[in-house]
């Protein structure tokens, strides 16, 4: 139970921007009746001192009923503590957000150097709420999405998740952030270490390391593409050098990952004070450019722009009419204006102020939904379908004609998503009005290099443009020896882009998205090419070797692997599972009508159909396996679906229609030569679902099924007892 020591005391607390009201009355009166309440200003707010466990660990359990303070807001944004009506509990409203990342954070500082778990359960109007990590890295900011999920207005939506913080981050908070500038209502915030915890004060931040004597990537692939890196404008004013040094060293492009996109260079304070005077242009804001320019212009570094149109990261009051958000949508015609002029404005300040800097621009990022078609967003509600064809033609009229324009999108050398791209491109494409497909390539280590390069050349083909891979990163694999492993595919991975440029493939640039693991937006999964504190990795000396012909070095620690065909049995009557969720999802053992004993598997929230629960099997991969389970839910079908080399091949396709128990069971033949293989289970419209009694062996060669140990011989037995009474 919340301790609601507040009362009815009224405090409030002003930090930057933000405010903090702690309000005693119902939210209806807080949010309705300004005689409601009283605030006093006060200083901003001196977090309590997080609390250790019986253990000696550190956790954080808000529930801002507290006078213990663990939040603070984020940005622009009012927190408004409310009592829950007739309950004891108190909840956390954020209002007058003024930008996207707006919110609450919570400071974890304590937390440096461990995995976390940290959840929140929301409501909020917002189509998407995000939890996310920011932390510094030498003067660098980054940010991480830990979880997100698709809220309730009306009811609470659990969101968590797990994340390492790396050794040498800084200033370290996670916070609530949505896709929209909508209210957010907050129930908690929890953060507590996950496995054993390692003490901050035992772990100092590395030196970083002298980069003058690296090998030159763009230098050593000169003669095949400009190899490019993304970064954040505090490189240049950072007191660390080593940064500039290692993207003046390494790269011949940079790409700012964050300061370019609509949200930092529309200029909302000025539209949202004078609406009638921008009602059609609205007023564009450049001045957190200058200095990065300045100093890749200084360095002889060319620039991509990232991005033009995207349906995030770009302010909802752009879309409405007076540029109010309380209001209507603006008509076709206002946004084609609004869409036209924002362009020029871009396009025109470029060429006056930094002339042959750029040499192509993202004009349409990721319009494509993970579901196939237009993705839903603004511009598609207010312009129409045809919103991306106009973009590319006013970016055409508007742009210097040695600047080339892209279409950027994820997850584009997957077949039916390339379908749907190239659907949409061709109108442009026969207008002229492209000249680049940009690969974004967030990948992990172990996808088919042929199938990738296959998709160049379709590209390359059908729309007559040329390749540039522009957000490059690639997931260290789960194997005994990870990031040995990735620096082979690395090394796979440019060989097969040196091939194909030999063969004719237009590759002209391929671009990194980050500095290091640490600054990267996947830190989890460690996916680029320098350590945090700018050491070479494996990753980087495969993408040398590929170029130069030499061997990859064996780290001294490598581990020779021997082969494990033990089976895997959960039941989940000790609470444990070995699995995972697949990105943002609700894993937890429950006691709700299992199918055998006493507990079962629930997986819940997530984000879309694919975020179920997970199991790796790569240590199975050129044998065969038996697989049983008992799944429920309440949705017509669920899948047991492969996730192998970014295809995702249904194993089966399971009748839930009857909301009761069903048990499966089959084989499957696990192709060989893989990086990794993830099996996992999924509902077909993010329906909760519950699992019992899985099991995954292997199949001797020659037996109808694999040796089993004395407890799943057991269970085998009990499955079968069980399908034949069902």
């Amino acid at each position: 139970m919340k301790n609601k020591s507040l009362g009815v005391a009224l405090v409030a607390l002003t930090l930057l921007s933000a405010t903090v009201l702690f309000v005693g009355c119902k939210k209806e009166q807080a949010a309705t009746d300004p005689a409601a309440t009283e605030t006093t200003q006060a200083p901003a707010p001196e977090f309590a001192e997080v609390p250790l466990d019986e253990n000696g660990i550190p956790y954080i359990s808000e529930e801002f009923g507290s006078e213990d303070i663990y939040y603070a807001p984020k940005g622009e944004a009012t927190l408004t503590i409310n009592q829950i009506p007739d309950s004891d509990n108190s909840e956390c409203l954020i209002s007058n957000r003024g930008t996207n990342n707006s919110g609450i954070y919570v400071p974890v500082d304590d937390f440096r150097c461990n995995t976390i778990n940290v959840a929140t359960s929301v409501k909020s109007m917002n189509a998407n709420i995000l939890l996310s990590l920011q932390y510094d890295i030498y003067g660098n900011t980054t940010y991480v999405t830990i979880a997100q999920c698709a809220p309730s207005a009306i009811s609470y939506t659990r969101v968590g998740g797990e994340i390492q913080i790396p050794n040498n981050a800084t200033n370290i908070s996670v916070y609530i952030e949505a896709g929209d500038v909508k209210d957010i209502t907050v129930d908690y915030i929890r953060v507590s270490v996950v496995g054993d915890y390692i003490d901050p004060a035992t772990v100092p931040v590395e030196e970083l390391m002298d980069v003058s004597d690296y090998p030159s990537l763009s230098e050593l692939y000169s003669d095949y593409f400009r190899f490019g890196v993304a970064i954040p404008t505090t490189i240049v004013p950072n007191e660390n050098e080593e940064f500039r040094n290692l993207v003046s060293h390494e790269f011949n492009s940079i790409t700012l990952e964050n300061e370019m996109k609509p949200e930092n260079i529309l200029d909302g304070e000025t539209c949202l004070a004078d609406p009638a005077t921008y009602n059609e242009s609205p007023a564009l804001d450049f001045s957190s450019l200058t200095e990065t320019l300045d100093w890749a212009q200084e360095n002889g570094i060319g620039v991509r722009g990232h991005c033009l149109i995207w349906y995030s990261q770009t302010p909802s009051w752009l879309f409405y009419e007076n540029y109010d958000v309380t209001g209507e949508l603006a008509s076709r015609e206002l946004m084609m204006t609004r869409m036209e002029n924002y362009i020029k404005g871009v396009f025109d300040w470029a060429q006056e102020n930094y002339p042959g800097l750029f040499y192509s621009w993202d004009v349409v990022n990721e319009a494509i939904g993970d579901n196939g078609g237009l993705r839903d967003c603004y511009w598609l509600q207010t312009i129409g379908d045809d919103y991306v064809q106009l973009a590319f033609q006013y970016a055409r009229e508007y742009a210097d004609p040695s600047i080339e324009l892209a279409y950027n999108d994820y997850n584009e050398y997957q077949p039916s998503k390339m379908e749907d791209i190239l659907e949409m491109l061709a109108p442009v494409a026969e207008a002229g009005n492209i000249d680049v497909m940009g690969m974004q390539s967030h990948m992990t280590a172990g996808l088919s290099v042929d199938s990738y390069v296959e998709a160049m050349n379709t590209y390359a083909d059908e729309l007559g443009v040329s390749i540039m891979i522009t957000e490059l990163d690639i997931g260290a694999p789960n194997s005994a020896n990870p990031l040995y492993d990735q620096g082979v595919y690395y090394q796979e991975f440019f060989e097969g882009l040196i091939a194909a440029v030999d063969a004719g493939t237009p590759i002209e640039s391929v671009t990194v998205w980050g500095i290091s693991d640490d600054t990267s937006w996947r830190s989890n999964t460690t996916p680029l090419l320098f350590s945090g504190n700018l050491a070479m990795k494996s990753a980087f000396e495969g993408v040398v070797c590929a170029i130069t012909g030499d061997e990859l070095t064996i780290p001294d620690d490598y581990v020779v692997v021997e082969a494990d065909y033990s089976p895997i049995y959960e039941d989940y009557e000790n609470g444990e599972f070995i699995g995972f969720t697949r990105y943002s999802s609700v894993i937890e053992v429950v006691s709700d009508n299992p199918y055998e004993g006493e507990s079962c598997l629930c997986n819940s929230e997530g984000t879309a159909t694919y975020d179920g629960y997970c199991i790796d099997v790569s240590r199975f991969a050129g044998t065969s396996i038996h697989y049983s389970f008992a799944i429920r839910c309440d949705t017509d079908t669920c899948y047991f679906t492969a996730d192998i080399e970014n295809e995702w091949p249904h194993i089966e396709e399971i009748d839930t229609s009857s909301g009761e128990w069903i048990l499966v069971e089959g084989d499957y033949d696990v192709p060989a030569n893989l990086t990794y293989l993830q099996l996992y289970f999924e509902s077909i419209d993010m329906t909760e679902f519950y699992l019992d009694n899985l099991s995954i062996m292997v199949i001797e060669e020659g037996a109808e099924e694999a040796e089993l140990t004395e407890e799943t011989e057991e269970t085998a037995e009990t499955a079968e007892t069980s399908e034949q009474g069902t």
